[in-house]
């Protein structure tokens, strides 16, 4: 097991392309094996950027110059895989694996640790760092700490001389900050590794360390030492540069006079008088990865919440305590699976005057159209960059005005004040996208409160800020309350909480006690993916064996007939759900282009409806054993048959391994930005032209996002030796069973099939 390791970083300057200037310019730095060092800095100050140079991966997922030189223990970063652990500012964006075990085994695969080793290594560091449960658990379960905790188990496992924690508390409540903040020191003091975490507030650290690094603003080092010595000594001039210093009074949140905003919901409501209202909502989530049953998740069972005008409430609780999930309910941006949400009358769209039936009167917030909810209601969502709709960050702050017929020159005057007050002025021409995490984040606050609207929502609106940009997003959190909206945040930040008029503390509803009778399993989710990817591309010859529309009808029969087969689940239990109907709503694009093909062919081949059916029918031959099978393929499982019995090359098989499961929660990010375009008032209500225009405007939004994933992945996965991985071993079995030959036999079945029709049938 390795110690700790010196760490040496020499006329480092890096100036990411798009940027005038460098984050970090000339920087030297050198930390002894074994120590101890809290980085801190204001935001911006590239406190994340310098972390990504020590673990060597800043052109991992970013382009642009870098010049000087960092070594760790002599050697480049990189020499020696896993040597420097990394975990990321969010978790959840390095998971890699489907359950938490292999999760925690990908840097063993990387360095080719034996299969017999990988296991008893992999529940050890699992032990060490409080993760109790299987390790066939799905990661998607884990609360907040408990993933910091198996970031912190994958890159511990590996046997780092160096550990870097990038903010690895800012989303955690207190308690669970906590116990994550004592199993870092454990482990730490244990092994004797060398530590650089980085974090905004530093109480809870000062214990922990030996010294103290801090950044300024253009990501210079101002001062270095022991930490009590420097913050006695500079604790004044370090907070004035917006360092959360123990001791110092936490700022009051910026004073702003806004402009009102033309035509505004908010003040519609008289001062403490109910907004909306939640009663007795409850709020299910359903998940589904391919080769598994669905799983449904309870997120708030029972709840009540007011929201009234000129007042806000604090939602706190323990993660996964259902905050997020209430306040969307509360705004409409779900709906609930029971109990009811109400807005106050003058708020609903028939008062508001935008239509006149009663029907728009009683009809609950989730039913709303895009404009009318914009009108009333603004969200900040936890993830500030989904909330992106325009091309620059003026023109982003200016779209729910503009969408809601807000004059334009005033709308423009508040979107400036706004801007300028959460120190987002200099920045106003630029892509949204191309800002930092914090910059995204007040760009979200000032987008959302831009048209004045009567119910403000932000999900953990001051994580990531100093204390200069805290104040400003307090500030207008504030200015709206005075406006007369409700605001309703969720927080685990106690300033936030100390300035709300109410705090409500939310619990993690119990769980439905699970079916004691097992989920019988269809006879395709018995065969492995190779098998099953194998038997969908058998029939691929088929266009070229069938000319006929008969010979189409005698082929769909024998797949049809051989899909249902595979879909039959046999045994003792419950009876699994949506098996037909998943195979419907997989082939249910595919009708565009079997109607495309046929429409086409109907053209060119005179009109003739044999020709146009027969088209059809080979397009559908085609598709229909994919829809049937892609439902049981894990990704996973797929890469482990690949690698192990194809011997595909490694890198390749397990970067689109880990393409594929991150295509799974695409679900998920469309229905964010969805909800973003319906909260911003732009999304598409009525109209096909308008919907078609609107599914490609969101595709491009789900590719950014998508890529942004996909850099964060980059990260966690060369942090964990992928990058050098030529050669690796797998963690995962790969058998080939009876099922799998009986599964590839019946692929060999329809293609004989065509042969047969083809010679029996004109």
């Amino acid at each position: 097991m390795r110690s700790g390791s010196e760490v040496r970083v020499e006329d480092l300057t890096w100036r990411p392309f798009g940027r005038s200037r460098p984050v970090l310019e000339r920087l030297d730095l050198e930390i002894g094996p074994g120590e101890r060092v809290l980085l801190a800095g204001p935001s911006g100050s590239g406190k994340s950027t310098l972390l990504r140079a020590v673990a060597g991966l800043l052109l991992t997922a970013d382009s642009g110059e870098l010049s000087g030189e960092v070594t760790v223990g002599g050697a480049a970063p990189q020499a020696v895989p896993g040597s420097v652990g990394l975990v990321l500012q969010d978790p959840g964006a390095g998971v890699v694996a489907s359950t938490i075990g292999r999760d925690v085994a990908f840097g063993l695969e990387n360095v080719q640790v034996p299969l017999a080793e990988m296991s008893p290594r992999v529940r050890a560091v699992l032990d060490e760092v409080g993760l109790t449960m299987p390790a066939d658990c799905s990661p998607a379960t884990l609360s907040g700490g408990e993933s910091q905790r198996l970031a912190l188990a994958g890159a511990l496992v590996m046997e780092p001389s160096v550990l870097l924690l990038d903010e690895p508390t800012a989303m955690l409540d207190a308690a669970t900050a906590a116990g994550v903040r004592a199993v870092v020191a454990e482990v730490v003091a244990r092994r004797g590794l060398t530590l650089v975490v980085v974090e905004h507030r530093l109480d809870g650290w000062l214990d922990l360390v030996d010294r103290i690094v801090v950044l300024d603003g253009s990501g210079a080092v101002v001062a270095d030492g022991d930490p009590r010595r420097v913050l006695a000594e500079r604790g004044e001039s370090l907070a004035a540069q917006g360092i959360w210093v123990p001791g110092v009074p936490d700022p009051e949140p910026l004073p702003i006079a806004l402009d009102p905003a033309p035509d505004a919901a908010a003040g519609r409501v008289a001062d403490g008088r109910v907004v909306v209202s939640a009663m007795d909502v409850r709020v299910e989530h359903t998940t589904r990865r391919l080769g598994e049953p669905s799983r449904a998740t309870l997120a708030v069972d029972g709840a009540d919440l007011d929201a009234r005008a000129g007042r806000s409430v604090a939602l706190v609780g323990s993660s996964g305590a259902g905050k997020s999930s209430l306040m969307t309910a509360l705004g409409g941006l779900v709906a609930p699976s029971a109990g009811a949400v109400e807005p106050a009358l003058p708020l609903t769209p028939a008062e508001a005057g935008d239509r006149g039936s009663t029907r728009d009167r009683l009809a609950p917030p989730h039913e709303w159209a895009s404009t009318d909810l914009a009108r009333v209601v603004a969200w900040v969502p936890q993830r500030a960059a989904t909330s992106i709709v325009g091309r620059t960050v003026r023109d982003d702050v200016l779209t729910t005005p503009l969408a809601l017929g807000q004059d334009r020159e005033r709308a423009g005057r508040r979107a400036d004040a706004l801007l300028a007050t959460l120190g987002l002025a200099h920045l106003a021409d630029v892509d949204p996208r191309q800002l930092s995490g914090g910059e995204q984040r007040r760009l979200a606050m000032a987008s959302a409160v831009a048209h004045g609207p009567a119910l403000v929502l932000a999900d953990e609106p001051t994580v990531g800020q100093d204390r200069l940009t805290w104040a400003a997003v307090a500030g207008v959190l504030a200015a709206a309350r005075d406006e007369g909206a409700a605001v309703v945040v969720t927080t685990h930040d106690p300033g936030v909480v100390d300035d709300a008029d109410r705090v409500v503390t939310l619990e993690a509803p119990a769980q439905p006690a699970p079916d004691p009778a097992p989920e019988r399993r269809p006879l395709l989710s018995r065969v492995g993916p190779l098998a099953l990817l194998a038997a969908a591309l058998c029939v691929l010859p088929l266009p070229a064996l069938l000319d006929s529309w008969r010979q189409g009808v005698f082929v769909l029969g024998v797949e049809v007939l051989l899909g249902l087969l595979g879909l039959l689940a046999p045994g003792r239990g419950r009876a699994p759900k949506g098996r037909l109907r998943g195979v419907l709503g997989r082939l249910a694009p595919a009708a565009l282009a079997v109607l495309g093909v046929a429409w086409s062919a109907w053209l060119l081949g005179g009109r003739d409806l044999e020709v146009a059916s027969g088209a059809a029918l080979r397009v559908l031959c085609l598709l229909v054993p994919s829809a049937v099978v892609v439902g049981f393929i894990d990704p996973e499982q797929l890469g482990d048959h690949l690698a192990q019995r194809l011997r595909l090359p490694a890198r390749p098989v397990v970067a689109a391994t880990a393409a594929l499961q991150r295509v799974q929660a695409f679900d998920t990010l469309w229905a964010e930005l969805m909800a973003t375009r319906r909260v911003r008032g732009t999304r598409a209500d009525r109209g096909p032209v308008a919907r078609g225009r609107e599914a490609v405007a969101v595709t491009g939004g789900l590719l950014v996002g998508a890529l942004g994933q996909a850099s964060a992945l980059a990260l966690a996965m060369d942090a964990r030796g992928f990058a050098g991985a030529t050669r690796r071993t797998w963690a995962g079995p790969a058998p080939w069973r009876l099922p799998d030959t009986l599964t590839l036999a019946a692929g060999l079945l329809v293609v004989a099939a065509g042969v047969a029709a083809r010679l029996t049938l004109s």
